[in-house]
């Protein structure tokens, strides 16, 4: 349980301010600076509520003690009306933040909040920036699905052996095929990536085997191809199942003899590079259909890894989440740093129909249009991650009903978003205070009783 040092010389101040806290967190009291930093001396204490009107020192000199042995702490300065520029002067030296006597129970409660939130996100922060230092070729991963496909690449890496990298669209093949290739002996060398989705088929033969010099119509001037240009590096074949069978049957010649010809010339050239090859399809059931050559599949299958979909391994979807969060926000100098804790549900229980790329994608159109906040909250998020989606499309729910849905969950967002500040969530949601009020008991809208609010 966090806790919580309360500085004060009047008893009913201290006795005050531990009913409201107590509830929820672990609340030490003392009389005088002198007991104060003692306690602080012996104990983690995570916020310090400090009086400036102290009887055996002022509160000032107690504060420059306190940062001086704990820099982060968080101090809040305790003073009556009349002190409020004192209080202003001690933020300067270094306190989070003062209250004034009589105090708000709602405002005590948010300002503690709001440091806890704080605190949280300089973890996660510091987390993220330890995890980006040791993580290499961009794969962050925490599911143990995942460190199992890493571990049989591991394992593939030091080898000639061709590997077939299979998983949904979007879910990190390429990466994996990096990942293998900068393990291996040729990790120094070229990598080539080959998208045959991509390459229309009657450019396919002369971008993976290069041309001569009047080959063909607008051919000016000869050029290798994608295995020339490798050398003794790694050519990577994404998305293999596109490939023409025309193309198929010669890329197969290729890994038998390791020669290859470019489109025009009868000279042969070794091939030199590595082949690793992915795809989203089922290529046994292609091969079954006849749009994929067995002898190919086999050639390439030696060792085949499957990458398993975003959904099945839901521990990796906020590690990437923060990952992204911080590479993007690193390229663009936004502020946000942090997911709040309803969003990173929402990451959590979305399905990722397109995986990684479609994450990644979200973090960076999320930075560019609400990079400016310190968090990322629920509201920031794109409305088909909010929606349930069975809801959303289903015939047997009436429309009265989804609308209410969604109305009742966007002012609890709104009001946890605002601590329950009634007042600052009508008015971020554009209604009277009395509206929302009445809505929130149309709708039984409550405040989560184990919330640190």
């Amino acid at each position: 349980m966090k806790k919580i040092l309360i500085i004060d010389d009047e008893k009913s101040v201290r006795e005050s301010l531990k009913l409201v806290l107590s509830d929820t967190y672990n609340v030490v009291l003392a009389s005088s600076g002198k007991d104060g930093l003692e306690i602080l001396s012996s104990g983690d204490i995570d916020i310090v509520f400090l009086d400036i009107l102290l009887p055996d020192r002022d509160g000032i000199s107690v504060l420059q003690d306190i940062k001086k042995n704990d820099t982060d702490i968080p101090v809040i300065m305790l003073t009556a009306v009349s002190k409020v520029s004192t209080a202003v002067e001690c933020m300067k030296m270094g306190a989070y933040d003062y209250l004034t006597k009589p105090f708000d129970v709602e405002e005590i409660r948010i300002i503690v909040k709001k440091v806890f939130d704080e605190l949280k996100i300089k973890q996660k922060v510091k987390f993220l920036s330890e995890e980006l230092e040791k993580s290499t070729d961009n794969i962050v991963c925490e599911s143990q699905k995942m460190k199992e496909v890493l571990a049989l690449a591991l394992r593939a890496a030091p080898h000639d052996t061709s590997v077939l990298i299979s998983g949904p669209t979007g879910s990190g093949k390429e990466l994996v095929a990096r990942f293998i290739h900068k393990r291996s002996p040729r990790g120094n060398e070229p990598f080539v990536a080959i998208h045959c989705a991509a390459i229309p088929e009657t450019l396919f033969e002369s971008e993976i085997f290069g041309y001569e010099k009047g080959a063909f119509t607008g051919a000016f001037k000869s050029k290798p191809g994608k295995l020339e240009v490798a050398g003794a590096g790694t050519v990577f074949f994404d998305e293999i199942g596109e490939m023409p069978l025309s193309l198929q049957i010669k890329l197969l010649r290729v890994l038998q003899e390791k020669e290859f010809s470019r489109v025009g010339s009868n000279e042969s050239m070794k091939l030199e590079a590595r082949i690793l090859a992915a795809t989203s399809r089922d290529l046994k059931n292609e091969m079954e259909t006849g749009k994929f050559r067995e002898d190919l599949f086999y050639r390439l299958s030696v060792i085949p890894i499957n990458i398993p979909p975003l959904k099945d391994r839901r521990e990796d979807i906020l590690p990437v989440a923060y990952y992204f969060l911080a590479l993007f926000g690193k390229q663009m100098g936004t502020r946000a740093k942090v997911f709040s804790p309803e969003a990173e549900k929402i990451l959590f229980s979305y399905d990722w129909p397109g995986n990684i790329r479609e994450l990644k994608n979200m973090v960076e159109r999320i930075l560019v249009l609400k990079g400016n906040r310190d968090i990322i909250d629920v509201i920031d998020l794109p409305e088909d991650l909010k929606l349930k989606k069975d809801e959303l499309f289903d015939a047997h729910i009436p429309f009265e009903e989804k609308v209410r849905k969604f109305e009742k969950r966007l002012i609890l967002e709104t009001l946890e978003r605002f601590y329950w500040n009634k007042s600052k969530a009508a008015e971020y949601l554009r209604m009277s205070r009395r509206m929302l009020s009445y809505k929130v008991e149309k709708y039984g809208i409550e405040k989560k009783q184990n919330s640190d609010y």
